[in-house]
């Protein structure tokens, strides 16, 4: 087994010693195909960078989609006095002149 062994690293020492260019154009080429790959500007970088930009992309628009319901209330409010005293009388406890307000608090503990 120890002769088998020895043989094989004799004859790769052997291929590696007459074959230089061949060596070394396999360990450039393995080079540039780890940097495609792996580098800052290779491909599993890219994959990385478009699903961040899907990502980004889906957050926008709901991003968007918000605002516009943001600029529907806003233009509601503005035109409408019915939702301006809605929203008064439930967001800030404001109330008509003459009108009382009960609060009706529910004991949970029975």
């Amino acid at each position: 087994m120890e002769t088998e062994r020895d043989g094989l690293f004799k004859s790769i020492a052997r291929f590696l010693k007459y074959n230089t260019r061949i060596v070394f154009v396999i360990i450039f080429f393995a080079g540039l195909l780890s940097l495609a790959v792996f580098g800052n500007k290779g491909i599993l970088q890219r994959y990385k960078l478009e699903a961040e930009r899907k990502e980004l992309e889906k957050q926008l628009d709901d991003e968007y989609k918000k605002a516009e319901v943001l600029r529907k209330e806003i233009e509601e409010l503005r035109t409408s006095d019915e939702k301006m005293e809605k929203v008064a009388r439930e967001k800030y406890g404001m109330t008509k002149e003459g009108e009382t307000i009960q609060k009706v608090i529910i004991d949970s503990t029975k």
